[in-house]
Protein backbone atom coordinates (compact mmCIF):
# COMPACT_ATOMS: atom_id res chain seq x y z
CA UNK A 1 0.00 0.00 0.00
CA UNK A 2 0.94 3.19 -0.51
CA UNK A 3 1.28 6.35 1.83
CA UNK A 4 0.84 9.86 1.72
CA UNK A 5 3.47 12.28 1.31
CA UNK A 6 2.55 13.59 4.77
CA UNK A 7 2.97 10.17 5.95
CA UNK A 8 6.80 10.35 4.62
CA UNK A 9 7.10 13.74 6.32
CA UNK A 10 5.80 12.93 9.58
CA UNK A 11 8.77 9.59 9.69
CA UNK A 12 11.19 11.97 8.59
CA UNK A 13 10.35 14.60 10.70
CA UNK A 14 10.26 11.58 13.56
CA UNK A 15 13.85 9.70 12.10
CA UNK A 16 15.17 13.81 12.39
CA UNK A 17 13.99 13.77 15.94
CA UNK A 18 15.70 10.37 16.69
CA UNK A 19 19.08 11.22 14.95
CA UNK A 20 19.02 14.69 16.95
CA UNK A 21 18.80 12.40 20.62
CA UNK A 22 21.02 9.69 19.36
CA UNK A 23 23.56 12.39 18.32
CA UNK A 24 23.28 14.97 21.26
CA UNK A 25 21.97 12.90 24.30
CA UNK A 26 23.85 9.40 23.78
CA UNK A 27 27.25 10.32 23.37
CA UNK A 28 30.68 9.90 24.67
CA UNK A 29 32.99 12.76 25.67
CA UNK A 30 36.52 13.49 23.36
CA UNK A 31 38.78 15.86 23.73
CA UNK A 32 37.80 18.16 20.94
CA UNK A 33 34.13 17.01 20.88
CA UNK A 34 32.46 13.61 21.12
CA UNK A 35 31.47 10.42 19.96
CA UNK A 36 27.70 9.64 19.16
CA UNK A 37 25.32 6.90 17.15
CA UNK A 38 22.93 9.47 15.47
CA UNK A 39 24.65 7.85 12.02
CA UNK A 40 23.21 4.32 12.89
CA UNK A 41 19.80 6.39 12.81
CA UNK A 42 20.93 8.16 9.70
CA UNK A 43 21.22 4.39 8.32
CA UNK A 44 17.96 3.71 8.96
CA UNK A 45 16.07 6.72 8.11
CA UNK A 46 17.89 6.19 4.42
CA UNK A 47 17.24 2.55 4.28
CA UNK A 48 13.27 3.07 5.07
CA UNK A 49 12.49 6.66 3.62
CA UNK A 50 12.50 7.72 -0.05
CA UNK A 51 15.70 9.69 -0.40
CA UNK A 52 14.62 13.22 -0.30
CA UNK A 53 12.80 12.38 2.76
CA UNK A 54 15.96 10.37 4.46
CA UNK A 55 18.26 13.25 3.49
CA UNK A 56 16.13 16.09 4.96
CA UNK A 57 16.12 13.77 8.38
CA UNK A 58 19.87 13.31 8.23
CA UNK A 59 20.73 16.86 7.55
CA UNK A 60 18.18 18.54 9.92
CA UNK A 61 18.61 15.88 12.69
CA UNK A 62 22.72 16.09 13.10
CA UNK A 63 22.75 19.91 12.01
CA UNK A 64 20.41 20.80 15.04
CA UNK A 65 22.48 18.51 17.53
CA UNK A 66 25.10 20.63 16.34
CA UNK A 67 23.39 23.70 16.88
CA UNK A 68 21.98 22.37 20.52
CA UNK A 69 25.52 21.53 21.58
CA UNK A 70 26.93 24.82 20.46
CA UNK A 71 29.57 23.51 18.22
CA UNK A 72 28.03 26.24 15.27
CA UNK A 73 31.34 26.10 13.51
CA UNK A 74 30.43 22.10 12.68
CA UNK A 75 26.71 23.33 11.61
CA UNK A 76 27.41 23.16 8.20
CA UNK A 77 29.93 20.90 7.80
CA UNK A 78 27.56 18.31 9.57
CA UNK A 79 24.72 19.18 7.50
CA UNK A 80 26.13 18.36 3.92
CA UNK A 81 28.22 15.27 5.72
CA UNK A 82 24.82 13.58 6.62
CA UNK A 83 23.25 14.39 4.12
CA UNK A 84 26.22 12.61 2.36
CA UNK A 85 25.71 9.70 4.29
CA UNK A 86 21.97 8.91 3.57
CA UNK A 87 22.51 9.10 -0.28
CA UNK A 88 24.47 6.22 0.05
CA UNK A 89 21.75 3.89 0.97
CA UNK A 90 18.67 2.67 -0.85
CA UNK A 91 15.29 2.81 0.80
CA UNK A 92 14.32 -0.12 -2.42
CA UNK A 93 13.98 -3.62 -2.16
CA UNK A 94 11.83 -6.01 0.38
CA UNK A 95 14.76 -5.52 3.08
CA UNK A 96 16.91 -3.16 4.71
CA UNK A 97 19.72 -5.17 4.77
CA UNK A 98 19.77 -5.08 1.29
CA UNK A 99 23.04 -5.90 -1.18
CA UNK A 100 23.35 -1.70 -1.25
CA UNK A 101 23.37 -1.31 2.06
CA UNK A 102 25.34 -3.58 3.72
CA UNK A 103 28.20 -2.19 1.75
CA UNK A 104 26.79 1.34 2.63
CA UNK A 105 28.62 1.90 6.09
CA UNK A 106 31.80 1.36 4.63
CA UNK A 107 31.26 3.79 2.10
CA UNK A 108 30.11 6.00 5.24
CA UNK A 109 32.94 5.60 7.08
CA UNK A 110 35.41 7.15 4.38
CA UNK A 111 32.48 9.92 4.17
CA UNK A 112 32.71 10.49 7.82
CA UNK A 113 36.17 10.83 8.60
CA UNK A 114 37.54 12.34 5.64
CA UNK A 115 34.26 14.53 5.28
CA UNK A 116 35.00 16.05 9.04
CA UNK A 117 38.86 16.00 8.44
CA UNK A 118 38.60 18.17 5.45
CA UNK A 119 37.22 20.82 8.00
CA UNK A 120 39.05 20.00 11.18
CA UNK A 121 42.83 20.03 9.67
CA UNK A 122 41.74 23.89 9.37
CA UNK A 123 39.57 24.33 11.99
CA UNK A 124 42.27 21.93 14.55
CA UNK A 125 45.22 21.92 13.06
CA UNK A 126 47.10 19.02 13.73
CA UNK A 127 44.63 17.33 16.13
CA UNK A 128 42.53 16.83 13.14
CA UNK A 129 44.73 13.35 12.69
CA UNK A 130 43.29 12.30 15.96
CA UNK A 131 39.88 13.03 15.17
CA UNK A 132 40.05 11.32 12.21
CA UNK A 133 40.61 7.99 15.18
CA UNK A 134 37.80 8.93 16.62
CA UNK A 135 35.13 9.71 13.57
CA UNK A 136 36.58 6.41 12.77
CA UNK A 137 35.04 5.00 15.59
CA UNK A 138 31.93 6.91 15.57
CA UNK A 139 31.87 5.32 12.41
CA UNK A 140 32.16 1.87 13.15
CA UNK A 141 30.42 1.72 16.27
CA UNK A 142 27.27 3.30 14.05
CA UNK A 143 27.13 0.76 11.68
CA UNK A 144 27.30 -2.19 13.77
CA UNK A 145 24.29 -0.75 15.79
CA UNK A 146 22.46 -0.29 12.23
CA UNK A 147 23.16 -3.67 10.99
CA UNK A 148 21.64 -5.26 14.36
CA UNK A 149 18.60 -2.71 14.51
CA UNK A 150 18.27 -3.67 10.43
CA UNK A 151 18.82 -7.42 10.97
CA UNK A 152 16.23 -6.73 13.52
CA UNK A 153 13.90 -5.33 11.24
CA UNK A 154 14.28 -8.01 8.50
CA UNK A 155 13.75 -10.39 10.79
CA UNK A 156 10.30 -8.80 11.97
CA UNK A 157 9.49 -7.89 8.60
CA UNK A 158 8.93 -4.70 9.65
CA UNK A 159 10.00 -3.28 6.13
CA UNK A 160 6.64 -3.66 4.44
CA UNK A 161 5.10 -1.51 7.76
CA UNK A 162 7.32 1.53 6.24
CA UNK A 163 6.10 1.46 2.80
CA UNK A 164 6.16 4.67 1.45
CA UNK A 165 5.55 6.34 -1.35
CA UNK A 166 8.21 6.98 -3.61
Amino acid sequence: MKKSKYYNLVLAALFASMIFVLTFFVKIPAPLGYIHLGDSAIYLAASLLPTPYAIAAAGIGGAMADVAGGYWAFVPVTFIVKILLALVFSSKGEHVLGFRNIIAPIICFAITVFGYFAFEIFYYGNAAYYEMLLNLIQAVGSAIVYYLFAAVFDGAKLKNRFATAG
